[in-house]
């Protein structure tokens, strides 16, 4: 993956980000990763829907389980714009479409 950073102290109002995270962008893969520069771990925010044609600035959101209110989390932190939910998988768990705001991009 070809991840680009896009913010460099995100905060994320979750209890699974308790210091400031950088988050990265890989556009070709819709994919967005939480790496604390402290630790150096790193998480993958996101996840992929084969069926589901996406722009290159759009990917899905993870939001069920340790997940929830992750999507409305990176949307206040201006990380980006929430889209749609879609509804995931044989439980149907929620999920959200969403566009990835650049720094070029962000307001």
């Amino acid at each position: 993956m070809a991840w680009t950073t896009i913010r460099t102290d995100a905060v994320l109002d979750l209890p699974a980000f308790a210091e400031p995270v950088e988050i990265h962008h890989d556009p070709a893969q819709h994919a967005l990763l939480a790496l604390d520069p402290a630790s150096g771990e790193s998480e993958v925010l996101t996840t992929r829907l084969p069926d589901l044609p996406l722009l290159p600035d759009e990917a899905v959101v993870k939001d069920w389980s340790e997940h929830s209110g992750l999507a409305r989390a990176l949307a206040e932190a201006g990380v980006v714009e929430l889209l749609d939910a879609i509804a995931v998988g044989p439980f149907a768990a929620t999920a959200h479409r969403v566009r990835v705001l650049t720094a070029g991009g962000a307001a």
